[in-house]
């Protein structure tokens, strides 16, 4: 298993961030990294989604991920993949911090891409994540109307 975890803080509570998150059907309206997501927001529901080659090839596939865990405010996971060949494990992972919302967004990787690639290549996808983490913090202060804080 090869992990890819990112860090970030978001200027709204942990309910703002929720929402954005949860809210598929806009994932097209700001999300870089998955701008189709289709399906239900609930444990267990099932969602299709479409993602971006994060090196910018224009290139993009679609799988249908599972939540595996749904805890409203706190954390949403999803598994999905290609069996045997690559699976994943995404999560965003939220918590109050200094008047906002600590968000852990990462993936584990499992199958034979990430034994044969070893750590190398899911890390590259790190710019990526913390792109995702990015607009998904300009979102969040789009919707509730305010300036997004300047980044770090």
């Amino acid at each position: 298993m090869v992990r890819l975890e990112t860090e970030a803080h978001i200027d709204a509570p942990p309910d703002a961030v929720w929402q954005v998150l949860t809210d598929f059907a806009r994932y097209g309206e700001w999300n870089p990294l998955i701008p189709e997501a289709l399906g239900e927001a609930k444990l267990r529901g099932r969602v299709r989604m479409k993602v971006s080659a994060p090196e910018g090839s224009g290139t993009s596939f679609t799988f249908t991920g599972t939540l595996v865990r749904f805890e409203p405010g706190r954390a949403l996971e999803w598994t999905g993949g290609v069996p045997l060949l690559l699976n994943g494990l995404h999560y965003f992972r939220l918590s109050p911090s200094n008047g906002g919302t600590r968000l852990v967004h990462g993936e584990d990787f499992s199958g034979l891409f990430s034994f044969i690639a070893g750590c190398k290549r899911p890390l590259d996808l790190r710019p990526a994540y913390e792109g995702l983490n990015r607009a998904l913090s300009e979102r969040v202060a789009k919707v509730r109307g305010k300036a997004p804080a300047p980044s770090p």
